[in-house]
């Protein structure tokens, strides 16, 4: 505003409404004033009008995204504060975080990601053990925090830990009941409580507990009903303990859950899976056919095509300017999140594959406008996990050391012929000048399986063994 007034003339009022139209970027309004400016920085300040359209069109570029010093200074400081918290009170930072993040399952999933990334372990949530919020165990464990499950609410959870400070620790769902208030701890509370895992340490499995979730809360109400009487008997003593004890109802003789159903309940309430994952039986495929690794900490922004495998979630169908069907979808990976848009050429093609729960690749062009997630990409293929195998694995790339080339190649060799399959052979060797010179192996074909990858690996080490299509 003030170059504007003392520059090009303008009132305060003036450049108060350049000011405006740059922050909003209305485009008509800013090339009249520009106009303006350059007639009036020439008039007031004998400014030539080159030089006059350069001085608007840098402030034009900085209102695009800028700050002035003191808040960039203030920025700069929290920024370096955040990062020595990080950096030196890692379990201490991301407890802090995760628990200003409560209300929003989305950000704690991505925050425990990011936990998974600097090897600190979130253990699951324990009526025994577990607060409200989430709290730092030690340097590389947190304690998940109760309030983050789905339907249990704060007050629900001061009278359970209330409770425990008594009790200290409950042993059965019937213990449970007995010993919280149930105008709060009520039905909904329990079932998410059992479905999240929060009751492991109690007697039973989930589905026993969950099963008896309604003789459990009976039972309850009437073991506080008969204390809140205090009833005594004839002689003047209180209700015998075995009397009470023989009341105690007994759990069901019923199977656990399998582990399809004990995942999809603890993504309902937490939002993430924490005592396994679906995608695990999947594992070697996913990490094999993968390019990309969450846990890395590398700029994958310039490699041409990246290559991630998962299960997608969250699809939204819209329709593009032409109302061509679109797509945008989460894939929940082993090791992260990716977001995945995949355009009507696109959609169109592998529309089939695209729906919830199914796990596939993608391989895509890298974007850095993320909200949240770990990676963005643009899809251009995407392939079922089943089918990943036939269409990725051509070759088997091994990159040899020149020192030990000789060595490497024959045990290379002893282990090719114990491994024969459908894939060429391709070896990496650095030349002289620096540059990697490709040799195919034409005399054999190898397989893929996982039991020749190993082998050729523990010989020529992980990074330098790859399958390529």
């Amino acid at each position: 505003m003030q170059i504007a007034n003392e520059v090009a003339g303008f009132s305060l009022a003036e450049a108060d409404i350049m000011r405006r139209a740059m922050g909003k970027k209305i485009k008509k309004l800013m090339d009249e004033l520009k106009i303006k400016f350059i007639d009036g920085a020439q008039k007031k300040n004998n400014i030539e009008p080159e030089m006059a359209k350069q001085i608007y069109e840098l402030i034009e570029k900085f209102a695009e995204y800028g700050f002035n010093k003191s808040h960039s200074t203030a920025y700069a400081y929290v920024a370096y504060q955040t990062a020595w918290l990080k950096t030196h009170y890692p379990a201490e930072f991301m407890s802090a975080n995760l628990t200003s993040e409560m209300s929003n399952i989305d950000r704690i999933v991505i925050l425990i990601n990011e936990c998974r990334k600097m090897r600190i372990d979130v253990n699951p949530p324990d009526v025994n053990v577990s607060s409200i919020d989430f709290r730092p165990v030690d340097n590389r464990t947190i304690s998940f925090g109760l309030n983050a499950i789905k339907n249990v609410g704060t007050k629900a959870l001061e009278q359970i830990i209330e409770s425990r400070k008594e009790k200290k620790k409950y042993s059965t769902i019937f213990d449970f009941t007995a010993n919280v208030a149930l105008k709060t701890v009520n039905k909904k509370v329990l079932e998410s409580l059992i479905m999240s895992g929060a009751m492991d340490s109690l007697e039973g499995n989930r589905a026993q507990k969950f099963n008896e979730i309604e003789v459990a809360l009976k039972y309850g109400q009437i073991e506080q009903d008969v204390k809140s009487k205090n009833q005594v008997d004839l002689f003047g003593g209180t209700q015998s303990s075995e009397a009470v004890d023989s009341m105690i109802p007994a759990l069901s003789q019923i199977e656990e859950w399998d582990e399809s159903k004990m995942l999809e309940n603890e993504k309902e309430v937490l939002g993430m899976y924490l005592s396994g994952h679906p995608l695990l039986k999947y594992a070697d495929d996913l990490e094999e056919y993968s390019n990309f690794d969450f846990t890395d900490k590398i700029n994958y922004a310039n490699q041409d095509k990246i290559r991630i495998g998962g299960a997608i979630t969250d699809l939204k169908l819209h329709f593009d300017k032409k109302n061509n069907q679109m797509a945008f979808f989460k894939l929940d990976c082993l090791g992260g999140q990716a977001e995945i848009l995949a355009f009507s050429s696109v959609f169109s093609k592998y529309k089939s594959l695209v729906k919830n729960d199914s796990v596939v690749f993608v391989k895509g062009k890298q974007t850095d406008e993320t909200d949240f997630s770990d990676l963005k990409l643009i899809a251009e293929e995407i392939v079922t996990v089943e089918n990943a195998k036939e269409i990725y694995s051509k070759n088997v790339n091994i990159r040899i050391d020149l020192q030990n080339a000789q060595l490497d190649i024959k045990k290379i060799s002893k282990v090719s012929k114990e491994h024969p399959g459908k894939c060429g052979l391709m070896f990496h060797m650095a030349s002289g000048n620096g540059r990697s010179q490709r040799i195919f192996a034409h005399n054999i074909k190898v397989s893929s399986n996982k039991s020749f990858l190993k082998n050729v690996r523990d010989i020529c080490g992980k990074e330098n063994v790859w399958v390529s299509e």
